[in-house]
């Protein structure tokens, strides 16, 4: 079949001017979408200046007001003190767990001792927490709460 008879047929078509200027503006708005995209893309590898993680010091006062907590419970007689030790050894391990992103806070004390085989860090925890083992489960136990206070509190400034 010649061209010929197919453009006899079918001729071609002009488009409206409309249609022109809506491809036009379509173009646009991709164009400038791409460009906010890439913008923002190289943007999150940057680090802000003057802005800096404070995550660390923020979980380590809320573990430090814990055992503030649980100490000034007991010296009002709100808690008994092997509540109060029990509430120093949560609070310290829940720090070290959370900043370790580890499972201190839900490890027993042999776990611990383990875990601390494999990394350095947790041994001054579990130290801690094999030593107060009987003063948090013995029921014949009278604990030291402001030492027990004061090596949790250790556990916790120590950690870097």
């Amino acid at each position: 079949m010649p061209v010929d008879v197919l453009l006899e047929i079918g001729p071609p078509v002009g488009l409206d001017w409309r249609w022109w200027a809506i491809s036009a503006a379509l173009m646009l708005v991709a164009v400038a979408v791409m460009a906010v995209g890439v913008q923002r893309w190289r943007m999150l590898g940057r680090i802000r200046e003057g802005s800096s993680d404070t995550s660390l010091a923020e979980l380590r006062s809320q573990a430090l007001d814990r055992i503030g907590a649980a100490t000034a419970g007991y010296h009002s007689g709100g808690i008994n003190a092997q509540t109060a030790v029990q509430e120093m050894s949560r609070a310290a391990r829940f720090f070290v767990g959370t900043a370790s992103d580890g499972d201190a806070d839900y490890e027993t004390a042999a776990q611990l001792n383990t875990a601390a085989r494999r990394d350095p860090r947790l041994l001054e925890v579990a130290t801690f927490v094999a030593s107060i083992q009987h003063d948090c489960f013995s029921p014949t136990a009278r604990p030291d709460v402001d030492a027990v206070a004061a090596a949790a509190e250790e556990v916790i400034l120590q950690w870097r």
